[in-house]
């Protein structure tokens, strides 16, 4: 399965779910990809959907680490390795300090 249209979420669902389903040893993984993303259009069809970058356990996850491993000089380097702007690095950094 090749993607028509890579920028279109809908294919990009569909062929992960392929994947998946391929991992998972299911034979007929195209008919299963497609059964699913029939079933997610028809019960979320015209809905607006959020994707958040990361999963809820890399959110607690993530200021955990920025607190374990700033050393003050290290903001823009912590910004820049977890895809955040400096300006929600110092966020993370105030809140963890308000916590104590």
């Amino acid at each position: 399965m090749t993607l028509q249209n890579p920028n279109d979420p809908l294919a990009i669902i569909e062929e992960e779910a392929c994947a998946v389903a391929r991992s998972f040893g299911v034979v007929a993984a195209e008919e299963a990809a497609a059964s699913l993303m029939e079933r997610l259009i028809f019960r979320l069809g015209g809905a607006h959907l959020y994707m958040p970058k990361r999963t809820a356990k890399e959110r607690q996850r993530v200021p955990r680490e920025i607190v374990q491993r700033f050393n003050g000089r290290n903001l823009f380097e912590l910004a820049r390795e977890y895809d955040l702007t400096p300006r929600y690095v110092r966020r993370i950094l105030a809140d963890s300090r308000l916590r104590k």
